[in-house]
């Protein structure tokens, strides 16, 4: 791995870490994109996957006493329920099929945010829904390394708190991607050149989130929101583009 590779990968991650805690989800969302373009596009979804461990897991630690219990027991099984019909999809799929379908995940999410404020108070789902939202996250996540936009969605939509946001979808992201990382090292997915990547990139994703932590007590959030759609925005024009190219 040279130089500059080494580079791009861990601050790439330590941006995807502070982004994570700052807005509560999106951390791979900007880094796979990203790794796409010094890395196979499946060999960086499975690297995302045991990367991104390390900011849910760093976030978990701060907020799991705002954790729901029941909601999150439910969505909890539902999201393992999902991992294997992912990892099905991400053997059997073709790189350009990966790359749009991630692009599409990304333009999703976009449009989604743009109509989300104008919604208000006046929608709410019950909460037996969490259920397919979950099992659809363990789905994506597998899939694509992208299992947050999911669950964003179903948070607007049950009026969370911020609080209670960044700790229901980091630690459900936390134990899902726990027997996700099992499941692919099982696989045998892990190579070790991947390993060796992670042994740098985890911690810098863990700075970034110990980072975020101070700096969201200051700054109002919807800064950092607006300028997180921003890249995703660019990150989906360029899953679009590479997947024509393929």
């Amino acid at each position: 791995m040279d130089t500059f590779t080494a580079l791009f990968i861990n601050i790439v991650w330590l941006l995807a870490g502070f982004l994570n805690g700052v807005t509560s989800f999106g951390g791979n969302l900007f880094a796979v994109p990203l790794m796409t373009l010094v890395m196979d596009t499946k060999e960086a979804v499975i690297f995302s996957c045991l990367v991104g461990t390390g900011i849910t897991t760093s976030i978990t630690f701060f907020y799991h006493k705002e954790l729901p219990k029941l909601e999150f027991t439910m969505a909890l099984l539902a999201c393992v329920a999902g991992v294997p019909f992912g990892m099905v999809m991400l053997k059997l799929a073709s790189t350009k099929a990966m790359l749009f379908g991630s692009g599409m995940i990304l333009l999703f999410f976009l449009v989604w945010q743009a109509v989300a404020g104008r919604m208000g108070n006046t929608l709410r789902v019950p909460l037996w829904s969490i259920v397919p939202v979950g099992m659809l996250s363990g789905i994506l996540m597998s899939a694509t390394g992208m299992g947050g936009p999911v669950l964003a969605m179903y948070a607007v939509l049950r009026g969370w708190s911020k609080e209670v946001t960044l700790s229901m979808i980091n630690t459900l992201a936390t134990l899902a991607m726990v027997v996700l990382v099992f499941l692919q090292w099982r696989d045998g997915l892990y190579t070790p050149q991947m390993l060796h990547r992670a042994l740098w990139a985890v911690p810098c994703c863990v700075l970034g989130v110990f980072v975020s932590i101070p700096v969201i007590k200051r700054v109002n959030p919807r800064i950092f929101r607006r300028g997180l759609l921003g890249m995703l925005a660019f990150s989906a024009a360029m899953l679009f583009v590479r997947g024509m190219g393929v």
